[in-house]
């Protein structure tokens, strides 16, 4: 991507955008709100991003969640982890603690605030030994710019951390799930109730939800939440008589955030089939007296005008129900004793089979108040009726109302769904499978699908859902991200409202080869595919980018250094940059040729010159713009603009040509970062597709280029870089998604969104400056292909020992070993970090290698000729400091000082009595730093020997040793001090690592 200006790189702007995420005073991290601000709170990434002291050790015999926990030993050791803070928010820090033993009563975890204002708070734990929570809630000042959790074990007893938070107390926690309900059912109405949830932060409300069980739709009533109720009643009203519900109850927390459903079937009874159970004619009759004396009452009833009253020993029956055909039904009462204490009636329903009887007894409360009783009764195929009875035992009267039974519908035996049917892969090619099926059905619907696949020989399962689509009959779903030449197991369930969930449909899919896009690729072609896709999940190819006028140059660095030959070379149609264009082009093409001959990997990139530009145009007519309707004709066939552009396809294809008739396959990757505003073609995604488009019918139906795979390259996403998604040209002219990464941010993110929307296709890092850790790509980002590191960039921002354990990693595949070993560089007394001669008295190649921190206050970097120690140039300064109180500027380094002791450089201070800080960073992220006061005015030399340096606050992580052999970051930064806000300059030159007099 990058142009080149001397020994430099790039224009000034772009340099400077893609290091701001390196910023040495870095702002609170871009986390969703109430995102825990710790990198490894619960250890499962070892002890990474935490400072220890004594000998604290992740373990696997304990834990509160996940796999590990941290064992401080009893009287030997700590440890801490500090993020970054702002002012006026508020921040939840809390940790989980378990002590081995017991006898200790109290222990303490401080929590440390600092910046320009500093102290401490705690959280105090009982000792005991299981697993105990403790928080607090703190709101930073002014001044406040970094938390941190810091525990030291003074106790007489080992005890395990695990789980510590540190977020922005956003609530982002569920409330508890409500209590299972209880149910009371009417024809007409259901009665619940419930006991309460509770929350971190406080309940809202429940939300209850309803609906016939072959309805697809919900209704929803929402019942609040009272903070002096523990249990909650609600009546389901206007139902249908004889129906099954389907019924969900949530708990909703004032954030909105809700809990698991508490879900249930429940059936309302059919009309009532006690004859005048309610005794609203006035009488008993139908109802049978059997002892003792029975009657209507106007006084003291449950509801109407009417109830029964019984003496003392008294019974009734109720007329016979005729039941037939078995089922359930439902028996309900209301009765009250005037007796204190009363004697509980006895109430029994009696279920005739035949010329015998069951009876089965109703538990009835014995109230001085009216109660509801109810109870379901069965009734077996052979029942012929049933008959409700009741007698008081007591001496007191009983009263008995709204007697009723009613015939229940028969309830499901399963919530779940029923099992998708008719689950299928057809349309199978080698990374992706068509999948067809039709819609489950079940009491709770369907909310979403649950697709599990694995090849068979796989231990562990991958899933997905897939969204129910109401009213949909039969669903169909493309699976992509396969393994060619793979046999998959594929397993779908129905997943309803709530947790239920269908048992499994089980299929089957036989994944192929993978060939290029292009029909009539050439077998070159398709073998370097095959090669690509087999190494996937397994190896990464190194590969090394090089300029078009010294087409092996860092190709040969790259060998020299590391012993190895990468496995891909690649190379540029690049812009004039003065001579003979075609002569250096073909000099390009020839060097391909015997790469591709002797076993590289042939990968190749084009800068193109807007066709509005003359040919002999340079990096300007790159990077320059075009306007909306200059690109509209460039991609419109007819136009003067497409011709000019065609005839510029056609002078690259005579070159392609030349590879194709070697029998040479090329990663083509034209038009890269197209996702940005960094050249013409960038920033216009429908034009751009078609700009793709009409090149690749170009090539391959005009030219007959069969020997290209298309690589379709984006710029990583950021704030100067868009969403790559609708630049995608698509799977019919794309044979390899790469993406373009630099400044060392090789994000989760990037990998999951291009390896999503690659399909299961082939995807690869298309440039890099700073080289990927191997191990990190084999445990988080397995399927890139491969890496092309950008010409001097291999040298320029990565150390010695970095490439070459990347190149001897055993996932590295190379192209082989060179015969000579890795480069061995002979001991030097000093390193240089910068003498400021080498960027060709531009400032903008100055300012594009040191980066101001632009969260600091404004500064600038110039050359200057007169303030310096030796040579032409030095470094002149200019600074303010005020607010936030600092200023300064950093290079990236990737370099390494073996046995280096210091550093040193030549300074002409400006007397202001503030300070100046010299910092660098380990490649391992551990940051130094060392400051001295800046007095006089008379030029000086500086030695800050190492052992002045030490760890700022801020800085966590690292193994709290210097470590010279993999620096990948140095910086200057001015702070107020002992001085006053303001601005100033200092000049500084020959900076270096170096060694003491006298040292070793």
């Amino acid at each position: 991507m990058a142009a080149r200006t001397g020994n430099t790189w790039f224009h000034a702007w772009l340099a400077i955008a893609l290091f701001v995420a390196s910023i040495v005073w870095t702002p609170a991290p871009l986390l969703a709100a109430g995102e825990n601000l710790l990198g490894n709170p619960g250890f499962e990434a070892g002890d990474t991003g935490w400072e220890k002291w004594g000998a604290p050790a992740v373990t696997t015999a304990e834990k509160h969640g996940g796999a590990k926990s941290l064992l401080v030993k009893r009287n030997t050791g700590g440890a801490s982890a500090a993020v970054p803070v702002v002012p006026g928010k508020t921040y939840r820090i809390g940790l989980w603690v378990k002590f081995a033993g017991t006898g200790v009563t109290s222990a303490t975890v401080d929590m440390d605030y600092f910046g320009t204002q500093q102290g401490k708070q705690r959280l105090t734990f009982s000792g005991s030994t299981g697993w105990e929570y403790r928080q607090l809630l703190y709101t930073p000042g002014p001044g406040v710019a970094h938390i941190r959790l810091s525990f030291w074990n003074g106790t007489s007893k080992d005890y395990y951390i695990d789980d510590a938070v540190i977020r922005e107390n956003v609530d982002i926690e569920r409330p508890s799930t409500p209590g299972a309900w209880q149910s009371r059912a009417q024809p007409d109405a259901l009665e619940l109730d419930w006991n309460g949830s509770t929350d971190d932060m406080g309940v809202d409300s429940y939300l209850l939800s309803y609906k016939k069980s072959d309805d697809p739709d919900w209704s929803t009533v929402t019942v609040p939440h009272l903070e002096t109720v523990t249990r909650y009643t609600y009546t389901l009203q206007n139902l249908e008589p004889y129906s099954v519900y389907a019924v969900m109850l949530r708990a909703k927390d004032t954030a909105g955030n809700t809990s698991e459903a508490v879900m249930g079937l429940e059936a309302t009874p059919g009309s009532n089939l006690v004859n005048n159970g309610g005794f609203e004619t006035g009488n008993t009759l139908p109802w049978a007296a059997v002892t003792g004396t029975v009657q209507t009452v106007t006084y003291g009833t449950y509801g109407g005008q009417y109830a029964l009253q019984l003496s003392g020993g008294a019974a009734v029956s109720a007329e016979e129900i005729q039941v037939t055909g078995g089922g359930s039904y439902l028996v309900s009462f209301w009765s009250r004793s005037a007796a204190a204490p009363p004697h509980p009636p006895t109430v029994s329903v009696a279920v005739y089979n035949g010329s015998t009887a069951a009876v089965v007894p109703l538990s009835a409360d014995p109230a001085a108040v009216w109660s509801r009783t109810q109870q379901v009764i069965p009734a077996g195929e052979d029942s012929v009726g049933l008959t409700f009875q009741a007698g008081n035992s007591g001496t007191a009267e009983l009263m008995l109302d709204d007697v009723f039974v009613g015939r229940l519908p028969e309830l499901p035996a399963d919530l779940s769904p029923g099992l998708p049917a008719g689950f299928t892969a057809t349309g199978v090619d080698g990374v992706s499978a068509d999948l067809e099926w039709l819609a489950s059905s079940g009491p709770f619907g369907v909310r979403e699908y649950r697709l599990s696949y694995k090849p068979v020989s796989a231990g562990a399962w991958s899933t997905l859902t897939i969204p129910y689509i109401p009213g949909q009959t039969a669903y169909s779903y493309k699976l992509e991200g396969l393994v060619p030449e793979t046999v998959y197991e594929l397993e779908l369930r129905a997943v309803s409202e709530g947790t239920a969930v269908s048992p499994p449909a089980a299929a089957s899919a036989t994944t192929g080869t993978m060939s290029p896009v292009n029909p009539d690729a050439s077998p070159e072609a398709a073998a370097l595919l095959d090669r690509l896709y087999a190494t996937v999940g397994h190896a990464v190819y190194t590969g090394q980018h090089n300029y078009y006028e010294a087409p092996s140059e860092w190709y040969d660095t790259a060998a020299e250094l590391t012993g190895y030959y990468p496995a891909i070379w690649g190379s540029d149609f690049a812009y004039y940059i003065g001579g003979d264009l075609a002569e250096l082009r073909q000099g390009m093409i020839d060097e391909a040729i015997a790469q591709g001959q002797a076993g590289s990997i042939v990968t190749l990139t084009y800068h193109q010159i807007r066709p509005t530009d003359p040919a002999t145009s340079g990096w300007e007519s790159v990077t320059g713009d075009v306007t909306p309707a200059q690109m509209a004709d460039i991609v419109t066939p007819g136009t003067a603009l497409y011709e000019i552009w065609a005839a510029q396809m056609d002078e690259v294809a005579g070159y392609l040509a030349q590879l194709r008739d070697a029998g040479i396959p090329v990663l083509w990757r034209p038009y890269h970062e197209m996702n940005a505003e960094f050249f013409w073609w960038g920033a216009r995604p429908d034009l751009f597709r078609q700009l793709w488009h009409n090149m690749y019918e170009r090539f391959t139906q005009v030219h007959g280029l069969n020997n290209l795979l298309w690589v379709w390259s984006p710029n990583a996403e950021s704030s100067w870089a868009y969403d790559s998604q609708p630049y995608y040209p698509g799977h019919n002219e794309v044979d390899v998604l790469a993406m373009d990464i630099y400044n060392n941010d090789f994000r989760d993110s990037y990998y999951a969104k291009l390896n999503k929307l690659s399909g299961g296709r082939i995807i690869a890092v298309g440039e890099n400056g700073e080289l990927p850790d191997m191990e990190m790509l084999r445990e988080k980002q397995p399927r890139y292909a491969y890496f092309m590191t950008w010409s001097n960039y291999l040298s320029d921002k990565n150390s010695l020992s970095a490439i070459q354990a990347v190149y001897s990693h055993p996932r590295a595949v190379n192209r082989g070993e060179t015969g000579n070993g890795p480069y061995v560089p002979p001991p030097q007394d000093s390193y240089l970090i910068d003498d400021f001669e080498g960027y060709g008295s531009s400032n903008g190649s100055l300012r594009a290698k040191w980066q101001r921190n632009v969260s600091g206050n404004a500064a600038t970097v110039t050359l200057d000729t007169y303030h310096l120690s030796e040579g032409t140039y030095g470094l002149k300064l200019d600074y303010t400091v005020g607010n936030p109180g600092y200023a300064g500027f950093y290079r990236s380094m990737g370099k390494e000082w073996p046995g280096m002791e210091a550093i040193s450089f030549w300074l002409q201070p400006d007397g202001s009595n503030r300070q100046l800080a010299v910092q660098f960073h380990e490649t391992n992220g551990e940051v130094w730093e060392a400051s001295l006061r800046i007095q006089g005015t008379a030029p000086v030399q500086i030695t800050l020997p190492f052992s002045s340096f030490v760890r700022p606050g801020w800085s966590t992580g690292g193994n709290g040793v210097i470590d010279p052999g993999s620096i990948k970051e140095f910086a200057f930064y001015i702070a107020q001090g002992s001085g006053t806000p303001g601005s100033g300059t200092l000049y500084i030159d020959n900076v270096r690592a170096v060694k003491l007099p006298g040292g070793s």
